[in-house]
């Protein structure tokens, strides 16, 4: 059940995942439970993306196993299409980010900032 933040944003945590979106409905809710039921199955995926689109240039020559070990819970925003990794094992100060289409059908525009 989405409640609201202190940033005033709708938040839902499900499997460790931290869901926001600016307005709570039934629909919001449905799929925020539909991207949590397959996040983990998908993982492979997200770090195939990660490094097709350069991880490495960040991090050095980065194995699929390690990112998907090094990536922690994610913030995924409804409204933006956007999953982020504030809090990831590669570096204490980089944020991960990227949009995603669906229910994590596809992923683009990965952007690794501090």
């Amino acid at each position: 059940m989405f409640s609201l933040n202190e940033l005033r944003e709708y938040e839902e945590k499900i499997n460790g995942i931290t869901f926001v979106c600016d307005e709570a409905d039934s629909a919001s809710e449905e799929r925020a439970s539909a991207i949590a039921n397959c996040y983990k199955e998908k993982l492979s995926e997200i770090a195939e993306f990660m490094i097709s689109e350069g991880i490495s240039e960040y991090f050095g020559d980065i194995s699929q196993s390690n990112i998907t070990k090094s990536l922690g819970f994610p913030i995924i925003s409804l409204d933006r299409n956007t999953i982020t990794y504030p809090d990831n094992g590669f570096d204490d100060m980089l944020i991960i980010e990227f949009h995603f289409k669906g229910i994590l059908e596809e992923f683009y525009g990965l952007d690794i900032d501090g």
